[in-house]
């Protein structure tokens, strides 16, 4: 028991902001592939169950084998594939966190690619497949399934700040996830012009059209210089590079999942114009707006996370 002296303490409020996102098992045949894609402040975690899947983190490729997990840290290009011919099957899910201290930690830690018998395989498999059995229960318990997530949440963040102790100390590193986030909130707000987001740019990508980052850059006391260095160095793009991938991603899910007219899509999305929007689209995709909402793009979009949206996942609510 723990004494205090005061009469009277009082600790914060707790409100977590999780989500359990497209948690599935799949099994896929020889030649199944998932483009590379991001998701923006969630992990996601891959089990493999059956076969053999390549799977892709940042520049990193790894073949897994049955009983290999896979931990993608948020804002990481991820992808996966079956080039062998018994194919595979797998379980993965999705986890939406806002909490820094675990953010920072998938920053510095997360190593990706985690073989069967891997010290934190071991530590998260009971977690996983705790996971695996709540969420076939019928009826479905919310708050059982969030309780293996929030347990498996817990073992990471203590497997990962046991590493952290283990090493010597070194110079604190500026977290990017904190450009990534401001970088997501330039989509809450349908004041972006199509002239300020557009990927006709130079070179680099951030010639142009540049006031959003240089707020950014403001509001996080750091330049502009830096703060492009500091995103392209832990993530492998441009912040510019990033917030076109959230704009694509998000324009698939709306198309896929909403009702909404291709008009208010492209206003959403900060564009200035239809024409704008379309054009963009068809840059990404290969086809228009409404060429993409007519083919059933559900099978393209179901690993993708919605950004402007959260509302078809399992959510720990107060």
């Amino acid at each position: 028991m723990i004494h205090t002296k005061a009469a009277e303490v009082y600790f914060p409020h707790i409100r977590p902001e999780i989500c359990l996102y497209a948690p599935h098992f799949r099994a896929v045949t020889p030649g199944w592939v998932c483009g590379r894609h991001v998701h923006h402040m969630m992990f996601e975690f891959l089990l493999v169950l059956e076969g053999r899947l390549t799977a892709i983190h940042g520049n990193a490729e790894q073949e897994l084998a049955p009983g290999d997990l896979v931990l993608i840290s948020p804002m990481q290009i991820h992808g996966y594939g079956a080039q062998h011919s018994e194919g595979a099957s797998f379980f993965a899910a999705h986890v939406q966190i806002e909490e820094a201290a675990l953010l920072h930690l998938f920053e510095t830690e997360n190593k990706a690619f985690y073989r069967q018998g891997h010290p934190l395989t071991e530590v998260l498999l009971p977690w996983i497949n705790e996971l695996m059995v709540a969420l076939q229960e019928v009826p479905l318990r919310t708050a059982k399934v969030m309780l293996k997530v929030l347990n498996l949440m817990e073992a990471i963040q203590t497997y990962f700040n046991e590493n952290t102790a283990r090493r010597l100390p070194a110079a604190q590193r500026e977290p990017a996830y904190l450009i990534a986030k401001e970088i997501e909130n330039l989509l809450r707000k349908p004041t972006i012009s199509e002239e300020s987001s557009s990927l006709a740019t130079g070179e680099d990508g951030e010639s142009l059209g540049s006031d959003w980052l240089e707020e950014i850059s403001r509001h996080l006391n750091i330049s502009r210089r830096h703060c492009h260095r500091l995103f392209r160095q832990a993530y492998g793009m441009s912040p510019r590079q990033y917030l076109m991938i959230l704009k694509q991603q998000e324009a698939m899910q709306m198309l896929n999942s909403s009702n909404d007219t291709i008009e208010q899509i492209a206003y959403r999305l900060g564009y200035v114009n239809v024409q704008s929007f379309s054009r963009q689209f068809a840059a990404w995709v290969g086809c228009t707006p409404g060429g993409f909402r007519k083919s059933n793009p559900e099978s393209v979009v179901n690993f993708l996370t919605p950004t402007l949206r959260q509302d078809s996942g399992i959510r720990a609510e107060p």
